[in-house]
């Protein structure tokens, strides 16, 4: 049966969030531990309102059924690009007609995206849409970036005989130091990714969040900093019972000897301290390093995926 791609439009809403509700359910039957009120179309629904009103949106219909549906913001900056970002709330197709629903949608949509001077597609789904996945793929669309989660039990293994403590205001050059050998990790290759890590004593001043440092006799060999749920990661595992990894570092002299895992075990503790359910943790998938580590200890929930266009595009039709 054929589909019709349309306008999204507030009357479609709804069915969007039933959509998107459903996925998520099933997800969580997977990874139980994550926030429970994303299967709720009344949390679902305010912000798919406040998307269409803003941005453009396309849905895939059969019939009068919808079968799915793909909005998105503009994101002014990423990777050096005006980007068209769809986040996991706002993009979803039924397993039946996802592929063909996907490629359909986008694109009608993207000729939107590219009319609006965005040369960065970006999309993230969730980790449990292998279709969607693999079709954006086909799609010209690369990996990323992952968001994990995990429970506040420990995790087991054999950890490097370090002292981990929290940082203090005293510590804000060592902390600074660790900050400042992130952003420079971030540049080189492969990743190649721009990151501003920001003012380290504004974290060390904000009892909400923890930065713990380890030390090997005297010398510091790590650091991670762990607060309230990251504003910039998904939106599905932003919650007040979820901690997020905000910062991790290990000097490359002290790596694969359990530094990383001591500093987890720490953070972990703070957070169940805390009353905190669950701990988050997003990265980079070209980030090799912290790759292998985050993806051993958390559960992937969310893929995000970006393409990049020919600029040449944007004059094209003008």
């Amino acid at each position: 049966m054929s589909l019709e791609i349309t306008t999204l439009q507030e009357k479609h809403l709804d069915d969007a969030a039933a959509l998107v509700c459903a996925r998520y359910t099933a997800l969580r039957e997977r990874v139980p531990i994550m926030p429970s009120r994303y299967e709720e179309v009344n949390v679902i629904l305010p912000m798919l309102d406040d998307m269409v009103k803003k941005s453009p949106g396309v849905v895939a219909l059969q019939g009068s059924r919808l079968v799915g549906f793909l909005s998105g913001l503009v994101i002014p900056m990423l990777l050096g690009k005006r980007c068209a970002y769809s986040p996991e709330w706002a993009n979803g197709a039924d397993q039946e007609e996802g592929r063909r629903a996907y490629d359909e949608m986008y694109a009608r949509l993207s000729t939107q995206w590219i009319a609006d001077g965005c040369g960065m597609h970006a999309v993230t789904l969730l980790a449990n849409d292998r279709q969607g996945l693999e079709g954006w793929q086909w799609l010209g669309f690369g990996f990323a970036g992952v968001d994990g989660i995990r429970a506040l039990d420990p995790v087991e293994g054999v950890t490097a005989q370090v002292e981990v403590r929290q940082a203090g205001m005293e510590d804000a050059a060592t902390v600074s130091f660790f900050a400042q050998a992130l952003e420079q990790h971030m540049v080189s290759a492969p990743i190649f990714w721009i990151h501003d890590l920001g003012d380290c004593r504004q974290r060390l001043n904000d009892p909400a969040q923890a930065m713990w440092l380890a030390h090997a006799g005297h010398k510091t060999v790590g650091c991670m900093a762990l607060g309230p749920a990251n504003s910039d990661a998904c939106a599905i595992i932003q919650d007040d019972k979820t901690a997020s990894i905000m910062m991790a570092f290990t000097r490359e002299s002290a790596r694969n000897k359990g530094v990383a895992m001591a500093l987890l075990n720490r953070s972990l503790e703070w957070a169940r301290s805390q009353g905190y359910e669950r701990c988050a943790v997003d990265f980079e998938t070209m980030n090799f390093l912290a790759s292998r580590f985050w993806r051993k200890w958390f559960e992937p929930v969310c893929y995000s995926l970006v393409r990049c266009i020919d600029e040449r595009m944007m004059s094209v039709g003008k």
